[in-house]
């Protein structure tokens, strides 16, 4: 399991925020863990060992997690975070905020694949 997910500080006012310890920490372990396609692997126990909560309440927030949100501030989806998924789940608005990272000012990543591919082409 190799990711990385940008986390925004807006999360802190966003609704999911607002929802019980266990959810909040099975988001935050479910971005910590996707791949660049937003995909997570895991099943239920599994992934209740990873995020350090009890299968109960591993449900919990994966029922709450793939639920409508009628209040998130992205609409897509109704605004559901997960879908499940063979294998695992989807983070249904994983691109959105990639490509959000990507262009805030700041991002080094343009330079760096640069970098990277100048230095494969001398070598």
């Amino acid at each position: 399991m190799a990711g990385y997910s940008k986390l925004f500080s807006d999360i802190l006012g966003s609704t999911v925020w607002g929802e019980d310890y266990a959810t909040r920490i099975v988001w935050i372990s479910m971005l910590a863990a996707t791949d660049a396609n937003g995909f997570v692997p895991g099943s239920i126990p599994g992934f209740a060992r990873i995020a350090n909560v009890s299968i109960p309440e591993m449900r919990h927030a994966i029922e709450r997690l793939s639920a409508p949100d009628p209040d998130s501030r992205t609409p897509d989806h109704e605004g559901r975070r997960i879908q499940e998924v063979p294998g695992g789940w989807a983070i249904l608005n994983y691109a959105f905020y990639r490509a959000r990272g990507q262009a805030k000012g700041g991002s080094h990543a343009v330079i760096q694949k640069r970098y990277r591919d100048n230095k494969r082409g001398s070598a």
